[in-house]
């Protein structure tokens, strides 16, 4: 995570190691989860605003499958907004590395792993096999279906 730069990906601000749990630090995000933000502020925004958001998300993910990496797990939990209604993907932890020295670059996930199946692509849910794809679809599932249009003015 400390290796990422951009603007709609959540920034590091430090670890703490020396106690347990260990944490992480990231920029404060005033307005939370996108999820409960737009829940809160139902029917407050111009669509033109929306798409904005939607626009950083997509810039965000963009970002980590040009640096190999999958998210796993994008959903609107997941993304944060601060003050400038800014939208910055966050939460990691199902996040892996795709080795780039293979034609398709693929995370195969174990059997006993974990994925959140609702806004998981299907193909990677009946595979493990998870790609920059299964992201897109992720995007898309929850644009398209959940948030977006119960946000609009």
């Amino acid at each position: 995570m400390g290796q990422f730069d951009q603007p709609n990906i959540i920034r590091l601000e430090g670890v703490v190691t020396k106690s347990r749990p260990t944490m992480i630090i990231t920029e404060f995000m005033e307005n939370g989860a996108l999820d409960s933000f737009l829940r809160q502020n139902d029917g407050q925004f111009p669509v033109i605003q929306l798409v904005g958001m939607l626009r950083g998300i997509a810039s965000g993910m963009r970002y980590l499958a040009e640096m190999s990496y999958v998210h796993r797990d994008l959903a609107a939990r997941n993304i944060l907004v601060n003050s400038n209604l800014v939208c910055k993907v966050s939460d990691f932890g199902l996040s892996r590395y795709l080795e780039e020295d293979t034609s398709d670059p693929t995370y195969t996930s174990s059997l006993g792993g974990k994925i959140p199946v609702r806004w998981t692509a299907p193909e990677a849910i009946a595979y493990r096999k998870f790609t920059s794809a299964s992201d897109v679809w992720s995007y898309e599932w929850k644009k398209v279906l959940f948030s977006v249009p119960s946000a609009c003015k």
